[in-house]
């Protein structure tokens, strides 16, 4: 037996001791794959090929044991349970998200946007999105401060105007007070298409059960295309109740 054939059977034994640390099933594939690497090896030193003929299954045989030793070290040391705990810890924490209510999920929306202002306060549109969160939440007042920092950063915007005479229009149980007024109207002369400004007039018409109003609204802001982030279905649904209404007037 040559040097080669010496270190190609202390490698063969190595693999077939470190292969005892595999399930049945893998331990047999790898043994199975290992012994034909081997015949194929012997083969080819018998035949008269060129030598990077010869090279190739021993280089190969190097390159799975080298795997297999990788694989088992990782094992062996822990990293594949740390691993796991991981995943399992990522699977808990998707899972918790997923039964999380809208408001729970907001709140996390709205302490992400604060620790994002904490490292610049200087910008506007966080401070703008952060008002648009307090909104969904129901704190009218805490939005009024956010949209009023946002204007203070980026100047007098429509959409800005329409957010805070939204936010004082429900803080004050659904009714317009002469700042939430000023700010509609101001907001409109700006941009005649507001949403949030044309929104608001909409729902307070047909609240105060005056649904062709409503409906005149509503078709306005249907006409602005400009607003990706309109509901127009709910718009329409809302259109299609004020006209229910009418019918029963």
């Amino acid at each position: 037996m040559n040097q080669r054939d010496k270190i190609n059977q202390a490698y063969y034994q190595q693999a077939v001791s470190l292969a005892n640390h595999l399930s049945d099933e893998e331990r047999h594939e790898f043994l199975a794959e290992l012994n034909d690497r081997q015949q194929f090896e012997q083969s080819q030193r018998q035949a008269p090929l060129q030598k990077k003929s010869i090279k190739r299954p021993l280089v190969m045989m190097l390159l799975t044991f080298t795997l297999l030793l990788s694989g088992l070290y990782y094992w062996q040391t822990g990293r594949y349970e740390q691993v796991k705990q991981g995943q399992a810890e990522l699977q808990a924490f998707k899972q918790q998200r997923a039964e999380e209510s809208s408001e729970q999920r907001n709140q996390h929306y709205i302490t992400h946007l604060q620790n994002q202002l904490r490292q610049n306060a200087n910008n506007g549109e966080l401070w703008f999105e952060l008002g648009q969160a307090y909104s969904l939440n129901n704190d009218f007042e805490s939005a009024l401060v956010c949209f009023r920092n946002a204007q203070t950063v980026l100047g007098e915007k429509a959409t800005i105007l329409g957010a805070m005479a939204t936010a004082e229009y429900y803080l004050h149980k659904q009714q317009f007070t002469p700042q939430a007024t000023q700010w509609v109207e101001r907001a409109l002369h700006l941009d005649p298409r507001e949403s949030a400004s044309l929104l608001l007039l909409a729902s307070d018409a047909f609240f105060q059960n005056n649904p062709k109003q409503a409906i005149a609204y509503w078709e306005r802001v249907l006409d602005n295309d400009n607003n990706p982030a309109l509901d127009r279905k709910e718009i329409i649904k809302s259109i299609k109740m004020a006209e229910q209404m009418l019918k029963t007037q």
